[in-house]
């Protein structure tokens, strides 16, 4: 009987003609396959090793991309290095995918000049003395007194800090053979990194990765619509549905011609504790640090920006607190919240209150509770006044329009800081006096409509984004629906204004016939 789980085919053989088949060569993926008898060598474990690290790295830039997953925290060595530098660089431990889809972990390290790589501009390695050469500095100086050029130079530059695939050999053993040939091998590979500088334009640490998805206009079948039919009223909808996000081909098209991976070959350098390779093209960009001359050459000084170079990889969890808006800010409270939306009037004398207590003549009033907290600072040269609108909505007795006033703001009262966290509407004086404390206010006999703005998309916080202040419902606070920018509305409504009483002679027939 036939084992059943035994995969039998029929061998090769010859053709007619005395070709015989061979095998093809697969580019898509090899792996063993495993049989009883089948005889194990090491050409059978690197195969299956081989393809383990291929496919894996293929998934790694395909699905995650490339850049920092987490950690590699950059800083001086020691406290002194917010001043002079400390000459050496604490790298925090931290995991990494570069564009060829390997893993970079790093378990922690402390780093000198010494260790790392120096490359040029193009990211090709690049000897010292030659660098200096370019820069017009004569090399055979003594460290002890450095040319004045180049003190003045290290001071300026900014260099690009990167950590590289590496790897080497450890675990030496010694093989001999049958003809008493021996040779060296390692027992084990240690996938490690390596970091290298390369100079930057300072201004250029501050890394702009604008957007790698472009659409341009789609055409064919998918992209047109279904044809114009008449509405049951006579109306032509202008599509028939609306269309997906990303365009009809945008996606598809980006995909299809999306490139991943490229030249992923190792480069052997020569150390002292013995021979390493390392991926020198293919770098993650970690910081923008600064370099200083001491008496035995060049040292790192300070880390000018340990996050704008860096290029991240955002895990699933992050996107979806992206999504959620959890990076933005938002308007955290307002002074007058106990108002928003209601639905009954609230007392003329409450609202007047709110501006400010009558009696002083002053040019202006800083308002008691017309004011915003935001839920993290923002800067102060964006709180304007122009960043506020409040308007009063008021109908004359014999007409049906709606009548709009603004009220005048003059300034918004905020802490004298670079960043704020909360701001006060500040009115004009006499308005106030005589629109709400006067004899003829527009509030007197009706009950009127007030709606107070703040412009999110005018207020920028101190991460450089706009404010959520997108309303939600009736709540008054926290604003927000998870994008920047946005109008916050609120609305309530006043009771009238008490009708102040006037002396008789104000109506007597002497002052009316005087008015001409």
């Amino acid at each position: 009987m036939n084992d059943p789980t035994t995969n039998k085919t029929t061998p090769p053989t010859s053709s007619a003609k005395g070709e015989c088949c061979t095998d093809l060569k697969c580019e898509s993926g090899i792996r063993n396959n495993y049989f009883d008898g089948k005889r194990l060598t090491t050409d059978s474990f690197r195969v299956e090793q081989t393809y383990s690290l291929e496919r894996r790295h293929l998934l790694n830039r395909a699905i995650h991309g490339w850049g920092v997953v987490y950690g590699y925290e950059v800083t001086s060595a020691d406290s002194q290095a917010q001043q002079d530098g400390s000459g050496q660089l604490k790298i925090g431990a931290g995991l990494a995918l570069d564009t060829c889809g390997r893993e970079l972990l790093e378990t922690g390290a402390t780093i000198q000049f010494k260790n790392v790589i120096f490359l040029d501009r193009e990211g090709k390695r690049w000897d010292l003395d030659e660098a200096f050469k370019q820069v017009g500095i004569s090399t055979g100086f003594s460290w002890d007194n450095p040319p004045p050029a180049l003190v003045e130079g290290v001071k300026k530059w900014c260099w690009l800090l990167s950590v590289h695939y590496a790897e080497r050999d450890i675990d030496h053993v010694r093989i001999e053979d049958h003809c008493q040939c021996g040779r060296d091998e390692w027992d084990h590979l240690c996938e490690t990194v390596h970091y290298s500088l390369r100079p930057i334009d300072c201004d250029k640490c501050c890394g702009n990765f604008g957007c790698e998805l472009e659409c341009e206009c789609g055409t064919g079948h998918c992209c047109d619509d279904a044809g114009e039919y008449t509405h049951e009223k006579g109306l032509v909808p202008p599509t028939r549905e609306t269309r997906q996000r990303g365009g009809c081909q945008c996606l598809c098209k980006h995909l299809t011609h999306l490139k991943v991976g490229g030249e992923c070959g190792l480069c052997e350098i020569e150390e002292p504790c013995g021979k390493v390779r390392v991926d020198v093209r293919n770098g993650v960009p970690l910081a923008c640090v600064k370099l200083v001359t001491d008496k035995c050459g060049l040292a790192f000084g300070t880390v000018e920006d340990a996050c704008g170079p860096r290029r991240l990889v955002k895990r699933n969890d992050l996107l979806f607190d992206l999504i959620r808006g959890c990076d933005l800010t938002r308007i955290k409270d307002i002074g007058w919240a106990q108002w928003h939306r209601k639905s009954d009037p609230i007392p003329f004398e409450d609202f007047a209150n709110a501006f400010a207590q009558g009696g002083d003549q002053e040019p202006e009033y800083v308002t008691r509770d017309f004011w915003v907290q935001f839920s993290r600072p923002v800067r102060r040269d964006t709180v304007r006044r122009d960043c506020f609108v409040m308007t009063i909505i008021t109908s004359e007795p014999d007409d049906v329009w709606w009548e709009t006033l603004r009220v005048p703001i003059v300034r918004v009262k905020a802490e004298d800081t670079d960043l704020v966290d909360h701001a006060t509407i500040v009115v004009d004086g006499p308005w106030l006096r005589d629109t709400l404390r006067g004899a003829a206010s527009i509030f007197q006999g009706k009950v009127t409509r007030v709606e107070v703005e703040v412009r999110g998309d005018f207020i920028v916080d101190c991460n450089g984004q706009t404010v959520d202040a997108n309303p939600r419902g009736r709540v008054p606070v926290p604003t927000g629906n998870g994008t920047p920018g946005g109008t916050f509305l609120s609305t309530f409504l006043v009771g009238p204004a008490p009708t102040p009483s006037r002396p008789a002679s104000y109506y007597s027939e002497d002052r009316i016939k005087g008015v001409s």
